[in-house]
């Protein structure tokens, strides 16, 4: 086979007979393998040849992700505004915008929409503020993953009905001001590290979730509706969650000074209705990572949901709940329960009195199919009390121990 070798005046890359065969293939495979590139790299292409000038107009990707190498934000803006009045309006794959400034960036998303774009990013991350995009509901045909970074979103919900092959939706650091996320066909719903600052819960309402990470949240956790087809969900709440009571188990403890407006009084669900435990109840593989101020769980269970098709948790247990309530609660309503993995840990200021509904002299059964219950511990203390409640709960004695 012949060897490739790089002529430095020109740059073209040639073979050995001298034959530039790069350039004889198809267009639509030239704009395909340019697609791979940042936009302003697939533009430069436009120098190689004759046959190049136009190619970088018909790419179906655009890349706006490597901010750094521009010299200022003015020559970025005025880039993309070249780029994008110059661009054949040609349908979108993948559309990936990342700036430093969120002016430009509304422009931007709503040229992506417009070109029936699929897969589309947004990250501003990095931004000195928060992006604030178009208070719009986006229609879309060919939308099947979307994700926000470091964006703001507001306004009455976010309503994604209009995006029907829509799949994948992750935000990632954004803040969150609508009252309620909406889609029918989202199958994988991933929200990290994102600040719900509205003075009233936002509902998520996604019938068709399968796939839920929900973790390390700032303001109220957001109310999960009914979801039927969830499989699999990962959440974590820690102290950053603001439904947090640092006297009362089940957060109703009334002191507003040092636990201000986030206990029962502004719980913001009907009585009868969980505020996240609910939309978990169909799930079948759960992990459960909570701060014991956090209450949010342990007054959910007062709802008494069932966990009828769980077979394997993760699940965090603190000496700080001297009943051990979630635990002893999750294991008396999970039939099919079969691997159980607990993480247990001191939390020396943060001592939550029971109510004393987890009385261990109460008949407790576990599911018959739990076989394989794996431990993970620090201080011997708390995992002799742990292996009481799972010898009370009668959990077959083969346990996997990991100290930490």
């Amino acid at each position: 086979m012949p060897e490739k070798f790089t002529n430095e005046g020109n740059k073209k890359v040639v073979m050995a007979d001298g034959a530039d065969h790069i350039s004889a293939l198809p267009d639509e495979l030239l704009q395909y393998l340019l697609s791979f590139l940042p936009s302003r790299e697939a533009v430069q292409t436009c120098v190689l040849s004759q046959r190049w000038r136009h190619q970088w107009k018909y790419v179906p990707a655009l890349r706006i992700n490597d901010v750094d190498s521009f010299y200022s934000v003015q020559q970025l803006n005025k880039f993309v505004h070249h780029l994008l009045l110059h661009r054949k309006r040609t349908p979108l794959y993948v559309c990936e915008l990342d700036s430093f400034r969120n002016g430009e960036v509304a422009e931007w998303y709503q040229y992506a929409v417009s070109c029936e774009v699929e897969m589309l990013q947004v990250d501003t991350a990095h931004s000195a503020d928060y992006c604030r995009l178009p208070e719009m509901a986006i229609t879309s045909n060919h939308l099947t993953t979307l994700e926000f970074s470091g964006v703001q979103l507001g306004h009455i919900s976010l309503d994604f009905s209009g995006c029907l092959k829509l799949e994948v939706l992750v935000m990632r650091g954004c803040k969150i001001l609508v009252q309620k996320i909406l889609s029918q066909s989202v199958r994988s719903l991933s929200i990290t590290q994102c600040n719900f600052e509205l003075n009233t819960r936002t509902h998520i309402s996604a019938p068709s979730l399968i796939s839920l990470e929900l973790a390390d949240i700032l303001g109220w956790t957001p109310a999960l509706e009914r979801l039927p087809s969830l499989s699999t969900a990962f959440v974590r709440l820690d102290d950053r969650c603001e439904d947090y009571c640092l006297h009362s188990y089940y957060g109703d403890c009334g002191d507003q000074v040092s636990c201000g407006k986030y206990c029962t009084r502004f719980y913001d669900v009907h009585d009868d209705d969980c505020v996240l435990l609910g939309g978990l109840s169909n799930v079948t593989n759960l992990e459960l990572i909570t701060s014991p101020k956090v209450f949010i769980v342990r007054k959910d269970l007062l709802m008494r949901p069932m966990f009828s098709k769980l077979k394997t948790l993760l699940l965090n247990v603190s000496d700080a709940d001297a009943g051990f309530g979630p635990l002893v609660y999750i294991l008396r309503n999970s039939p099919v329960l079969e691997k159980l993995t607990l993480q247990l840990y001191e939390e020396p200021k943060a001592k939550i009195e029971t109510d004393g509904s987890c009385n261990l002299e109460e008949q407790l059964v576990a599911s018959k199919k739990l076989k394989v219950v794996e431990i993970k511990y620090s201080k011997i203390v708390v995992l002799c009390r742990v292996l009481q409640i799972l010898n009370t709960c009668g959990v077959p004695r083969h346990f996997s121990f990991e100290q930490t």
